[in-house]
C-alpha cells in the first residue's frame, strides 16, 4: 500500500497518510497489533458525533489515533492523539503500512476509484 509519510525537521516520520479504499478498519486494526510496540487497539465509533477517529492505540506506551479528516476524506490519517507532545518516528508502523497488499478485488476497485492505474501507462 502506498503511504505518505510525514516528517518532522530532522527527516523523522512523525505521522503518515494511507489511501482508505485500501484498507478497512478492521485491517489496519489487525496491521497495527502486529507492530511490536502496539497496545490497546480499539475501533472507535463508525458513526455519530463529530469525532473523526476511527482507530485509537498505544505506541511504546503514548496514545496514537486513525483519523479521517473532517469525517469523509480519501485519506486516514496516522499519528499522535496528542499533537502538543514531542514524537517519536513511527517508521515501524508506516513500514506496516507500505508492505501490506490488499485482496486484489479490493486492490483494482481502489485503483479504479483513484485513478492510479493511469499513472502506470504514463
Amino acid at each position: 500500500m502506498h503511504t505518505y509519510p510525514l516528517r518532522n525537521d530532522s527527516g523523522q516520520v512523525v505521522a503518515f497518510e494511507i489511501d482508505n479504499i485500501y484498507a478497512s478498519r478492521r485491517t489496519i486494526c489487525k496491521l497495527l497489533q502486529a507492530v511490536d510496540g502496539v497496545t490497546d487497539v480499539a475501533l472507535a465509533s463508525a458513526f455519530g458525533g463529530s469525532d473523526d477517529v476511527r482507530v485509537r492505540f498505544d505506541f511504546h506506551n503514548r496514545q496514537y489515533v486513525v483519523v479521517e479528516p473532517f469525517g469523509d476524506n480519501s485519506r486516514y490519517w496516522v499519528g499522535p492523539a496528542n499533537n502538543d507532545s514531542p514524537s517519536e518516528s513511527v517508521a515501524p508502523l508506516e513500514r506496516a503500512f507500505s508492505v501490506y497488499r490488499p485482496p486484489a478485488a479490493r486492490k483494482i476497485i481502489g485503483d479504479l476509484l483513484t485513478l492510479r492505474f493511469l499513472s502506470r501507462w504514463r
